[in-house]
């Protein structure tokens, strides 16, 4: 006997663990930003690099703690594109054309490089693979922008306009200029405020760190709220 499960079932199933997943990976992340604060304030808030500024980068605490920081970005990476996969199956279940679909799936292909990246940039650490873990941060935010860009155009594409949308546009008009400035403030060389262009590049790397723990809840309350 074959068991089928109706359209409204299978719908409100992709709900319930879009949110969970969602919900999830905002935990995690803010656990792991927290762990990482925290055994940072045990190592009593030194600078592990001779050019660190007052204010070490998250990458530093990161590198020197390693195995909580990978197991932080797995587990958010993973549940992150859980997120984005049912999110998108939730809202496409009704929608049959082709540029519609085809913006939403580039909305989860962007979101799984960025998590991806995420992931990889924990285990090239940049204390012994500084290069590459930095082109992994880069890309990180840099597909991850993608992504909530994608998903805008996706529901402005479909006139679903709700308050989740403004705020992932929120998120896109602070974290590009943010980004932008950790970028120029890591450049920047100069004999005598080097170490003031650290700290306030570390603190942007907070800062969007920080912004993301938020970014990931969205899709929960766009769910919610749908």
């Amino acid at each position: 006997m074959q068991i089928t499960v109706s359209p409204s079932w299978q719908h409100l199933l992709f709900r319930i663990i879009g949110i969970l997943s969602s919900v999830i990976a905002s935990l995690a992340w803010l656990s792991t930003i927290a762990a990482l604060f925290g055994l940072w304030g045990r190592d009593g808030f030194i600078q592990y690099n001779s050019d660190d500024g007052e204010v070490v980068y998250i990458s530093d605490v990161g590198a020197v703690h390693k195995t909580a920081f990978i197991v932080g970005t797995s587990i958010t990476g993973t549940f992150f594109v859980l997120t984005l996969v049912f999110t998108k199956l939730c809202f496409d279940m009704e929608n049959r054309r082709r540029f519609k679909r085809g913006v939403s799936i580039i909305s989860i292909v962007c979101g799984f490089i960025g998590a991806a990246s995420l992931i990889l940039l924990s285990i090239f650490d940049s204390m012994d693979h500084s290069g590459a873990h930095y082109t992994f941060t880069g890309l990180f935010i840099v597909f991850t922008l993608l992504s909530a860009i994608f998903t805008i155009i996706y529901r402005f594409s479909r006139n679903q306009l709700n308050f989740t949308v403004s705020l992932r546009a929120i998120f896109v008009g602070v974290v590009i200029p943010l980004a932008i400035t950790f970028v120029v403030m890591g450049t920047i060389k100069g004999p005598n405020n080097v170490l003031t262009l650290k700290s306030v590049g570390a603190s942007i790397e907070w800062s969007i760190a920080i912004i993301f723990i938020f970014y990931l809840i969205i899709f929960a309350l766009d769910l919610i709220f749908y």
